[in-house]
């Protein structure tokens, strides 16, 4: 029996992309496509290429995935859409939310929520990484919409959906390094508005108030940063490889996730194979993914958050650490990815 053939379109080159690619090429004949969407100037360019992908591609396919929704995402909805054949558009984050305090998000943009919208309403199917992005309530800020999901934004849209978690291969991520006591880790890029979005703004200024703890933060340079006093006890690190990620990870005992914003964040999964005790906001898949073994910030609050830093350092950390590892290799397993398959699967039935 010959293997089916899918398009698949893509705006980043993530581990998580790079590794559903990995599971789409081992299953079907899989052509790929990347749109990069973040020089506006050279959008039109890139419309340009796919135009051509997609017409010397979408014969003798039988599905087209993208990720995410958005500028990338329309032509291929359309092709989809004229060619009768099934569209599913994988959801992250980003593509289903408006937060206008921190300008960010696609529906918080006039254009790209335009490309956003058509493409939602063109597509067969749906494959959010977390619930949340389909109509959720949010309360961590009082400065952004009570409502998130793109049915808060798109209600008519009528296409259904598959939530699809992410999964974790354990043996890549080990809890076997000694850890540095009171240390604090998180992932985030520091430039606007991501220095937000992560909140690392709410770590810098926490870690004023804990002088003899240690700050990491991965993903840039003071040059990056946009405030001047950072304390000397927060140390800023440029990307490093995957490999030397996973060994930040091991020497620390926490990992801070503070996001004003997401979808299904990977950062924390990993750190916590690792060994680190989560902590984090109430948003979107964060306080699933801690579960029992950390410690959930419900508003962007620093007197709560000084709070949840007591009460975090004085638990049984040990304890923590390892039912931190345990929780990811239960719920988050690598085959839990295998699901997105069956699902493409389903869809071209």
């Amino acid at each position: 029996m010959s293997k089916k053939k899918v398009l698949y379109i893509h705006s980043l080159n993530t581990s998580f992309v790079r590794k559903d690619i990995a599971l789409l090429e081992a299953n079907f004949i899989t052509k790929k496509s990347f749109f990069n969407p973040n020089n506006k100037g050279l959008v039109p360019f890139q419309f340009i290429k796919q135009f051509f992908f997609l017409l010397f591609n979408i014969w003798g396919s039988n599905i087209v995935i993208v990720q995410f929704a958005g500028y990338q995402s329309f032509l291929p909805a359309f092709y989809a859409k004229i060619f009768r054949k099934p569209c599913l558009i994988v959801l992250g984050g980003t593509d289903c939310v408006s937060f206008p305090s921190i300008n960010y998000g696609n529906f918080n943009r006039p254009v790209l929520k335009t490309f956003t919208a058509w493409s939602l309403k063109l597509a067969t199917h749906f494959a959010p990484v977390h619930k949340s992005l389909v109509e959720s309530n949010y309360t961590y800020t009082k400065d952004d919409y009570p409502k998130q999901g793109y049915k808060t934004f798109c209600p008519k849209i009528k296409g259904g959906y598959t939530e699809l978690f992410y999964g974790y291969d354990a043996t890549q991520f080990r809890n076997d390094e000694s850890k540095t006591p009171n240390s604090f880790i998180t992932v985030g890029f520091l430039n606007y508005p991501n220095f937000y979005r992560k909140g690392i703004d709410l770590i810098v200024e926490m870690a004023k108030s804990y002088p003899d703890n240690r700050f990491t933060v991965v993903g840039g340079t003071i040059d990056d940063i946009p405030v001047i006093n950072v304390p000397a006890n927060v140390k800023l690190v440029d990307s490093v490889s995957y490999d030397e990620l996973k060994a930040l990870y091991a020497k620390h005992e926490f990992y801070l996730q503070l996001s004003i914003c997401e979808g299904f964040p990977s950062a924390i999964c990993e750190a916590m194979l690792c060994g680190c005790i989560p902590i984090g906001s109430d948003v979107a898949a964060i306080p699933e993914i801690i579960d029992d073994c950390g410690f959930v910030l419900k508003h962007k609050n620093l007197i709560e958050l000084r709070s949840l830093f007591a009460e975090a350092m004085t638990s049984d950390k040990k304890l923590l650490s390892q039912k931190s590892r345990k929780s990811i290799m239960d719920r988050f397993p690598l085959d839990e990815r295998n699901k997105f398959i069956d699902l493409v699967n389903k869809l071209m039935k």
